[in-house]
C-alpha cells in the first residue's frame, strides 16, 4: 500500500514547449561536445524532478495580469530555466529553452 502523502495526486503536471524540446537537444549535443553531457544531462533531470515535486524551489520573478499564475527562474548549475507556475491547477509550464548559466563553459 503506498503512502498518501506521496501520491501522484501531489504531483505538479510539467508541460514543455517543442521549442523548448528541440532547445534542449541541441543543447545536450553541444554539452557532448564540450565533455559536459552527463553534467548537462544531471541537471536537467534534476529540472524535471524539481518542477514536478516542488516548483517553488526557485524565485519568482512575476505574477501574470490574465493567468493565476507567476513567472519563476530555478537554477539548477550549469542550468538555468523560466516557468510558469499556475498553483491553482497544480501546472508548470516551461515555454522559454532552458539555458546554460553564464560563464558555465556552454
Amino acid at each position: 500500500m503506498s503512502d498518501p502523502s506521496t501520491t501522484p495526486l501531489d504531483y505538479y503536471r510539467v508541460s514543455y514547449s517543442e521549442r523548448v524540446r528541440q532547445e534542449l537537444r541541441i543543447l545536450a549535443a553541444r554539452a557532448r561536445e564540450r565533455r559536459m553531457g552527463a553534467e548537462v544531462l544531471a541537471a536537467i533531470k534534476e529540472i524535471d524532478r524539481r518542477l514536478r515535486i516542488y516548483p517553488q524551489f526557485g524565485q519568482p520573478l512575476s505574477d501574470l495580469l490574465l493567468e493565476p499564475a507567476q513567472l519563476w527562474i530555478g537554477v539548477v548549475s550549469p542550468l538555468v530555466v523560466h516557468y510558469y507556475l499556475d498553483e491553482k491547477r497544480r501546472l508548470v509550464m516551461v515555454v522559454d529553452p532552458i539555458r546554460p548559466l553564464s560563464n558555465s563553459g556552454l
